[in-house]
């Protein structure tokens, strides 16, 4: 696996053994949101 990273549309993402790349959050603006989140905490 490879580390995390957000791709060009702002979906959570990894590259998965197979090769595939895994979205784990696809919705943009709830990523942006818990990135605020987490910012505070």
């Amino acid at each position: 696996m490879t580390a995390l990273i957000i791709d060009p549309s702002g979906r959570l993402t990894y590259m998965g053994e197979d090769g595939c790349r895994r979205i784990i959050i696809g919705d943009a603006e709830l990523l942006q949101r818990l990135q605020e989140i987490n910012q505070k905490d």
